[in-house]
C-alpha cells in the first residue's frame, strides 16, 4: 500500500535552512529529508551504503554532512559519498557507486513528499495560503489504521494513505499519520495560520477506539471510512 503512493515526510518549514534535516521511518522505510547547500530539498534513504546503518542518528537537527557512526562513511547534504577511513574504504570508488539512495521528491502545499518510484500517481493538497506556524507531535497508543478511521470520521480532505487536511477557524491543520509499531502511532499536525498545539482530543478518541477494536467492536463511519477499508482489503489481497 505504501510502496505505491506518495508519502508525506514533513513540513517544508521543518527543514527551512541549509543543513536542516528530519529523519524518521515512514511506511517501513528509514528516510531523511534535508535541505542542501543550493536550497533544494532532498529525501534520502537513511542507510549507509557500507552496512545499511543509519547516517542520521537523531530525528532532527542541522549539520554540514552525514557521518555513519559505525564505520565513519561520510556523505554531503545531497547524499554524495565523501570519504571513509582507509580500513573500511569502499572497493568500488567510481563516481556515484557509494552515494546514499536518493528518492523521488515532491513539494506541495508546504509539505515534502517522497515515493519509492517516480512513476506512482499522486493527489496532493492545495496551497493553504497561510504561513507555516509549526508542527505539534502527538504520541498515540493505537494502531495507525484506528487513527485514520478517527480522522476520516470528521470528513476532512483526505490524501491517501496518511494525510488529512482540516480547518480550525482561520487555521489550516494538516494531520500526518506516522505508523510506528502495532499499537503506537505518531500524529504530526502541521499548522498554517495558527498555533501548533498537541492534539489531546484526537489522542483520547483514538485510544478509546483502540480499546473498542480490541474488544471486538467493528469500525463505523461514512463513505471515507468505507473507502479506506476497501483500499486496505485490496492492498492485503495484493500482498498474499
Amino acid at each position: 500500500m505504501f510502496s505505491r503512493a506518495w508519502l508525506p515526510l514533513c513540513a517544508e518549514g521543518q527543514i527551512a535552512r541549509t543543513g536542516d534535516f528530519l529523519a524518521q521511518s515512514v511506511g517501513g522505510w528509514s528516510v531523511l529529508g534535508v535541505r542542501d547547500k543550493e536550497g533544494a530539498v532532498r529525501v534520502l534513504r537513511n542507510a549507509c551504503r557500507h552496512q545499511n546503518m543509519p547516517v542520521a542518528g537523531q530525528p532532527t537537527g542541522s549539520c554540514a554532512s552525514f557521518r555513519c557512526r559505525f564505520h565513519g562513511w561520510t556523505y554531503d547534504l545531497q547524499g554524495k559519498f565523501l570519504s571513509a577511513p582507509p580500513p573500511v574504504a569502499p572497493a568500488d570508488s567510481s563516481p556515484g557507486a557509494n552515494d546514499l539512495q536518493a528518492l523521488p521528491v515532491r513539494q506541495a502545499a508546504g509539505l515534502v513528499f517522497f515515493a519509492m518510484d517516480e512513476g506512482v500517481p499522486g493527489v496532493f493538497p492545495t496551497d493553504p495560503e497561510q504561513p507555516y506556524s509549526g508542527t505539534a507531535v502527538t504520541d498515540i497508543a493505537c494502531n495507525w489504521k484506528v487513527c485514520v478511521e478517527h480522522l476520516l470520521g470528521s470528513e476532512p480532505g483526505w490524501f491517501s494513505p496518511l494525510l488529512a487536511v482540516r480547518r480550525s477557524g482561520p487555521a489550516v491543520l494538516v494531520d500526518q499519520v506516522v505508523p510506528h509499531t502495532f499499537l503506537r502511532t505518531k500524529l504530526f499536525t502541521h499548522v498554517y495560520g495558527g498555533a501548533a498545539e498537541a492534539q489531546t482530543a484526537i489522542k483520547e478518541a483514538c485510544e478509546r477506539l483502540q480499546t473498542e477494536r480490541a474488544s471486538g467492536t467493528p469500525a463505523q463511519g461514512g463513505a471515507l471510512v468505507a473507502a479506506f477499508h476497501k483500499q486496505l482489503d485490496e492492498a492485503y489481497a495484493g500482498s498474499s
